[in-house]
């Protein structure tokens, strides 16, 4: 074990001595390489533009929701009213209740497929500005800061960083400036 740990030392003594040249190019690459993350979700969630939006969404996405819990109700209703009276009922009225009934639920489901659509292009139409200035203010960090990249946390892939690389707040706090 002595013997490989002298081996070793010998070979990367015999590297620095015909090579000094290279190995300090090399590491003044690494010091020239600045990396720094950000959590653009956590800018958003918590800058003011992020909160003002998602409310906004919020508001939109509960009122949505309140009439799909209406027509919902309306249904089972419908539904209670049916089973109740089904044995009573002439066959032919019973075929169009039934018929009625159908009918709503699928004009229920229909609405609640456009609700999706209209809350997705919503989200996308109000969070799109949005990414757009986070992504100029991390531009400029960059170009200001010297990072050679600045990688977003959630979607890269980053397994660990430490905390003096992550821009998060200084981002966030650059982006509130700018209103």
């Amino acid at each position: 074990m002595l013997k490989k740990m002298f081996m070793l030392s010998l070979a990367a003594a015999v590297m620095l001595a015909l090579n000094p040249v290279g190995l300090r190019s090399v590491a003044k690459a690494a010091e020239v390489v600045k990396i720094g993350i950000v959590d653009v979700q956590k800018v958003i969630s918590t800058s003011e533009k992020g909160k003002v939006a998602r409310k906004k969404l919020i508001t939109k996405a509960e009122r949505m929701q309140k009439e799909l819990n209406l027509r919902k109700a309306e249904i089972e209703k419908g539904k209670l009213e049916l089973e109740r009276q089904a044995s009573v009922l002439d066959p032919e009225i019973k075929y169009e209740k039934e018929k009625t009934l159908k009918r709503r639920i699928r004009d229920f489901e229909d609405l609640y497929r456009d609700y999706n659509e209209i809350m997705k292009r919503d989200e996308f139409q109000n969070m799109q500005p949005i990414l757009a200035a986070i992504s100029q203010v991390i531009e400029k960090l960059g170009k200001e800061g010297g990072f050679t990249v600045i990688l977003e946390k959630q979607k890269s892939a980053v397994l660990y960083s430490p905390d003096t690389i992550d821009l998060t707040q200084e981002v966030k706090k650059l982006f509130d400036s700018n209103k």
